[in-house]
């Protein structure tokens, strides 16, 4: 069972202020998963520190990688997070997956995260004692808050309660997503690339924008690009480049992936990318996924210290270059900013050999 949040503190006694501005609520479709509870309770506790002697708490449900809140009838279920950090001024986007009972309803409060009376609102979604009903009996929220007293650099928690107006066998939460910082969060890859040695080898190279609660990477290979095997261990040591070399022989085309792992047992992939037993690869480049959305990978010819890639609009105009890492075999380009459609992308090999391919983005 979890502790309680505050073991040393009365609960009749903590005193909340309510936000000076009032909060902007809106829809919101820029919800990334930040904390899936698929490994552990992700540091979250319950009942939270507005709860009272009747309201119902949260468990973390290992079966299902969610937390659990069972036995609800017209009382409150509270949940509360870990210390975050807000990192935009203003705006938060906030968001969870749930399933409850016909009639539920929902509240989130943004509160300070200094644990003495009083306690600060920041945000709220229901302006007070008012309850917001889901939408559904299952299904997913995704918010946009606006509130002045959102100020970045602000360590903060958030507290969503659940009030179900009937007996019910369980309320569920999973899949929190938020724009926070300052909390343990999971790696960010940025590429991952790899090279082929002149003894036969290959060195495969990924590139980690952000590195915080990360134990190490797993390399894993596949000869379909479904079953996966692990291939080597790199530990974590705060890099932004990493690498390893891959000593088994290439007698066919083979698809590598890098998994990292936290202490917290939870992980991340980055994209597959393929490498064939041969230095040349079919005349035509090769982009996947197909479409995309965000991240593409482009397969092509050992590149050469002068290789060149050219994003084009179907028209030809010109909408970026970027230059090849020298003796890879995949490249990759990030299209988060472009509009959807179609793109062509030319690969100059930098010794009179152009490809061209075409790129959808979703």
């Amino acid at each position: 069972m979890k502790t309680f949040l505050l073991s040393a503190i009365t609960i009749a006694s903590v005193l909340a202020v309510n936000a000076q501005s009032p909060t902007i609520v809106t829809n919101s479709t820029n919800c990334v998963v930040f904390r899936n509870f698929n490994n552990s309770n992700e540091g979250f506790s319950s009942p939270s520190i507005y709860s009272g002697g009747n309201d119902v708490p949260f468990f973390w449900n290992s079966a299902i990688g969610a937390e659990i809140s069972s036995g609800i009838s017209s009382s409150n279920a509270s949940l509360i997070s870990p210390v975050y950090i807000l990192s935009a001024p203003g705006q938060l986007t906030i968001g969870f997956k749930y399933a409850a009972p016909a009639g539920t309803k929902y509240r989130i409060r943004v509160i300070s995260a200094v644990i003495s009376a009083p306690i600060e609102v920041l945000a709220n979604t229901a302006n007070g004692s008012v309850y917001t009903p889901l939408p559904a009996t299952s299904g997913h929220i995704c918010l946009s808050l606006s509130d002045a007293d959102l100020t970045a650099g602000r360590a903060v928690r958030l507290e969503f309660t659940f009030k179900a107006n009937q007996s019910c066998e369980n309320i569920l939460f999973d899949d929190l997503a938020l724009s926070v910082a300052g909390g343990p969060l999971p790696v960010t890859f940025e590429g991952f690339s790899a090279q082929k040695n002149a003894d036969g080898t290959l060195k495969l190279l990924w590139n980690v924008g952000t590195e915080i609660n990360v134990k190490g990477y797993y390399v894993e290979s596949s000869i379909n690009g479904i079953d996966f095997t692990n291939a080597g261990y790199v530990t974590a040591s705060g890099r932004s480049i990493y690498s390893l070399v891959y000593t088994g022989k290439l007698a066919q085309t083979t698809f590598f992936r890098v998994r990292n792992i936290d202490f917290d047992g939870s992980s991340k992939y980055t994209p597959i990318i393929k490498v064939y037993s041969r230095d040349q690869m079919d005349a035509r480049i090769q982009i996947y996924p197909v479409p995309a959305t965000d991240l593409v990978t482009i397969q092509h010819n050992k590149s050469s210290e002068n290789s060149v890639f050219t994003l084009l609009t179907p028209d030809g105009k010109i909408i970026k270059r970027i230059e090849a890492t020298p003796n890879t075999l995949q490249t990759q380009i990030n299209i988060n900013n472009l509009p959807t459609g179609i793109y062509l992308v030319r690969y100059d090999n930098g010794n009179g050999d152009v490809q061209s391919a075409k790129l959808i983005k979703d």
